[in-house]
């Protein structure tokens, strides 16, 4: 045992000696998470004590589960359903547009089309929520909107509460979403289409198969390993429904439906000083996330043979 472990650090130390100049590249990496990731979990402790910030986090007094057991008496069911139902809605659509979308452009034949279509699906992503928002007043308000204009002009409704009927306003949410992300999001199913190996569809083509065939039997399985990844990453990432989204476009009517763990946790933990209540959620928001990686991970590697890790 301790040859083998003597010839591990060995190779370790020939390793660190080849590319020490990558190695001095990765020590601000090292640094920087270091101090912003982990040495703030410190602040974790919050969580189970009374914060003053009089006393700091080590002196002031335990309190157990507390914060836990009030969140889960009080809140916790309505802001659950929020944010599993907006980030549900973008896993179930906005996971697989990215994917569509790329395979659709890729297939494109003309290559100036295919770069302008990218180069244009990115835009949504860039413009603010805040604009975002302005433009879904613009069309979808009740009285004033576009689209509940038409629809009085053609006798077909008196006008749809498109931004005051909570069920509605989750289905806003996730559209925007989804129109603001899909492109940004399929960047790295472009890069995964452009590593495929030419030879497979030259081979494909003189065999006679279609395009839909090519993407089907070459593109989709070469693929597949990213696509499993990123759908571990974004199951493992269910609670994060957002944050902006809900702080710009929700209002008074549809906040019991818009508010989600994340802009709960800031609400308590900051807006009204709660520091310890508002820790809690973190903390239970990120064990969950936790769990979720751990377990699809575990999931797919069994099923597919690919894994996030090793």
């Amino acid at each position: 045992m301790k040859a083998k472990s003597g010839m591990g650090m060995q190779k370790i130390l020939h390793s660190i000696n080849q590319n020490k100049i990558l190695y001095l590249m990765l020590i601000p990496c090292v640094v920087w998470i270091v101090l912003f990731a982990y040495v703030p979990m410190y602040g974790l402790l919050m969580a189970f004590k009374d914060y003053n910030p009089m006393l700091g986090v080590w002196d002031s007094p335990w309190v157990g589960l507390k914060h836990f057991e009030a969140f889960f008496n009080k809140d916790f069911w309505r802001v659950m359903r929020n944010t599993l139902l907006i980030s549900g809605g973008n896993l179930l659509i906005g996971f697989p547009a990215p994917v569509f979308f790329a395979l659709l452009i890729s297939s494109l034949g003309q290559k100036h089309i295919r770069k302008t279509m990218q180069s244009l699906s990115y835009v949504p992503y860039f413009v603010s929520w805040v604009v975002v928002s302005s433009m879904c007043f613009l069309f979808f308000a009740p009285e004033s909107g576009y689209i509940n204009a038409f629809l009085r002009t053609v006798g077909i409704t008196e006008g749809i509460g498109f931004l005051e009927d909570g069920p509605l306003f989750i289905v806003m949410m996730v559209l925007t979403n989804v129109w603001k992300g899909t492109g940004f999001s399929a960047i790295i199913y472009f890069s995964a289409i452009t590593g495929v190996d030419a030879q497979l569809y030259e081979a494909a083509m003189i065999d006679g198969a279609t395009p839909m065939q090519r993407i089907w039997h070459i593109t989709i399985p070469s693929i597949m390993p990213t696509i499993l990844v990123m759908l571990v990453l974004a199951i493992s990432g269910i609670l994060n429904a957002g944050f902006e989204q809900q702080m710009v476009m929700g209002n008074s009517m549809v906040w019991d439906w818009a508010e989600v763990i994340d802009t709960y946790s800031y609400r308590f933990g900051l807006s009204k000083l709660r520091y310890s209540y508002g820790t809690a959620i973190g903390l239970f928001k990120s064990v969950v996330a936790l769990i979720l990686l751990l377990g699809s991970n575990a999931i797919v590697k069994k099923k597919t043979g690919y894994s996030l890790y090793r």
